[in-house]
């Protein structure tokens, strides 16, 4: 199946708060106590984030690109995590009832697309919740490499990720 990606809009976030994961997943769930918050970032372009939607047009993830895709406050806003170096950092998330059914590695390769299409980077990262063995292994499937493992504790607690990196061939 292949996705295509346009910004997401005020709209297109309000669906993603409907969305339920089941256990253990459901910390992927958007809104609740932050709704505002979350509203607000969702909606913040300076690292974007992009409704994925299916061949029939309907809305199927969604993808985040930059700080927004950090696991920790990066302070202001933006596309490449390291300057001028050409690093950014890419966050996924596929609707709830398409989980699990092999789609995981179509809509990774389709976000890479768009991502070199829109944005040229030299290296892509992206981080993991360490337990998420699905996501690890689809990730991998699409070219991603571990680095480092690492414990962040932030105001939601304390999680242990996966650091991820693919480096982009650049077509000269």
């Amino acid at each position: 199946m292949r996705f295509s990606f346009m910004p997401l809009s005020r709209e297109g976030v309000l669906a993603l708060f409907e969305w339920r994961y089941p256990e253990p997943y459901q910390v992927y769930n958007l809104g609740g106590e932050y709704m505002e918050e979350a509203l607000a970032e969702l909606t913040d372009q300076r690292s974007p984030y992009y409704a994925a939607y299916d061949e029939q047009g309907l809305l199927a993830g969604f993808i985040n690109v930059g700080t927004s895709a950090l696991v920790w406050d990066a302070g202001e806003p933006r596309v490449f995590i390291d300057g001028e170096h050409g690093t950014t950092a890419l966050g996924l998330g596929l609707r709830p009832d398409l989980t699990g059914h092999g789609l995981g590695l179509s809509f990774v390769e389709s976000a890479l697309t768009f991502l070199r299409d829109q944005f040229s980077p030299r290296q892509i990262r992206l981080f993991v919740l360490a337990w998420n063995k699905r996501a690890l292994r689809v990730y991998e499937q699409a070219g991603f490499q571990q680095i480092r493992a690492f414990t962040q504790v932030n105001r939601f607690g304390t999680s242990d990720f996966i650091e991820m990196c693919l480096n982009i061939e650049q077509e000269r």
